[in-house]
């Protein structure tokens, strides 16, 4: 089954290896750095890294003309990139030009809850490790779905989303989820739309006030009544992740959010890499989700 990770992609995402914050006095220094992200889940089909250069924005020469060049400038095509567990066993991920990721088949290395795992890349002979440990997934999803009309008679759906904290340990959530719609006028094959469905303010969610509570988060969908639609579904999902991830995401969550806006202090990414010359994240993650069928 292929996994959405639908999360502002998601997606992705806790501190079980060693971390460290990004100075953002650094944030302008000239060397060169490589940047790499990884998240693994059981849910997993590929396993998937991405290798690139991180270039300092201020001397680094871009074309106006070539996209490409300024690409490759970025792209690593020759790393070392390998994943393995606490037991010795390794799987090899090979560069993708396509998606311009390393993979690798989900098969090669279980991704097992609870087991611990390292990342390692060597890139131009310099060698970058990390380590994640797998969270627990919850139990279970539950939902309140009540439907209203807008001023111009569109149908709109509230919905509530809510679980158990995972109990007796610091936890991490983000919510997601995606609608799709499948569309069929006479004469013509049916036709599937499927976009995402925002948590906003409820995306990222913790148990630092209260060990397994309910939490919950909300979020609304249109939801279309022409007659030419034959099928709507939402799915709900729920990830329990490692710190990094999370504050990765809610770092580049908040930095999109403050796109253009002089008076908002960007957040610093976090970074979990052992060695000098690589920031990034490696985690590791589990994605709980539950498709509930709309009736039109």
């Amino acid at each position: 089954m292929k996994t959405y990770f639908s999360l502002i992609a998601i997606a992705v995402l806790l501190l079980t290896a060693c971390q460290k914050v990004v100075d953002a006095d650094t944030l302008l220094d000239t060397e060169e750095e490589i940047f790499i992200t990884g998240y693994i889940a059981p849910q997993d089909t590929v396993l998937r890294v991405n290798v690139t250069r991180a270039l300092p924005s201020i001397g680094t020469p871009l074309s106006v003309n070539d996209q490409e060049e300024n690409e490759a400038q970025f792209l690593i095509r020759d790393a070392l990139v390998s994943i393995s567990d606490a037991s010795g066993n390794t799987t090899d991920l090979t560069y993708d030009e396509e998606s311009k990721t390393y993979l690798a088949d989900a098969v090669s290395l279980p991704i097992l809850t609870d087991q611990e795992y390292f990342l390692k890349v060597i890139v131009a002979g310099n060698e970058y490790n990390a380590s994640c440990k797998i969270p627990q997934p919850i139990t279970e999803i539950n939902e309140l779905i009540t439907f209203n009309e807008d001023t111009f008679g569109n149908r709109l759906a509230n919905i509530n989303l809510s679980f158990e904290d995972l109990v007796g340990q610091r936890n991490f959530y983000v919510l997601g989820g995606r609608v799709s719609t499948v569309v069929q006028y006479e004469g013509e094959e049916p036709e599937s739309f499927e976009f995402s469905l925002p948590f906003d303010s409820d995306t990222f969610l913790s148990d630092n006030l209260v060990d397994g509570g309910v939490l919950n988060g909300e979020s609304e969908t249109f939801i279309s009544n022409d007659a030419a639609v034959s099928e709507t579904e939402i799915m709900l999902q729920v990830a329990n992740v490692e710190e990094s991830l999370f504050q990765n995401l809610r770092a580049t969550s908040t930095n999109a959010d403050a796109e253009g806006n002089p008076f908002v202090e960007y957040a610093i990414a976090p970074n979990n890499f052992s060695e000098q010359g690589a920031i990034g994240v490696f985690a590791g993650y589990q994605l709980t989700e539950k498709v509930i069928q709309i009736e039109l």
